[in-house]
């Protein structure tokens, strides 16, 4: 070994992890919201020139838009997750071992 400690202290974690959680965070919250419109958009579009009633809308809309909003989060986290791996952040870096 080259006298250097492989294993990350708590303040070295957190840092790792807040730089992961900030970025994921910010990332998902935009693109839940933006998913989440859209969908609401096409399904109350579709659904009105449908003629479907507007409660049935409404449920519909909540449901799918905050399913999708999760789904676009945890891809969010994911991405910037895989991105982090092998990126030096502070003076450690981030790595899978098998």
């Amino acid at each position: 070994m080259n006298g250097e400690d492989p294993v990350a202290t708590a303040r070295e974690t957190r840092r790792i992890a807040w730089a992961i959680f900030w970025r994921a965070g910010l990332t998902g919250i935009v693109l839940g919201f933006v998913s989440g419109f859209i969908f609401g958009f096409v399904i109350n579009f579709v659904g009105t020139i449908a003629g479907v009633d507007r409660q049935l809308l409404y449920q519909i809309s909540a449901w799918g838009g905050g399913i999708l909003g999760l789904v676009a989060s945890f891809l969010a986290f994911n991405y910037f997750l895989a991105w982090s791996i092998g990126r030096p952040i502070g003076e450690k870096t981030l790595s899978l071992s098998v």
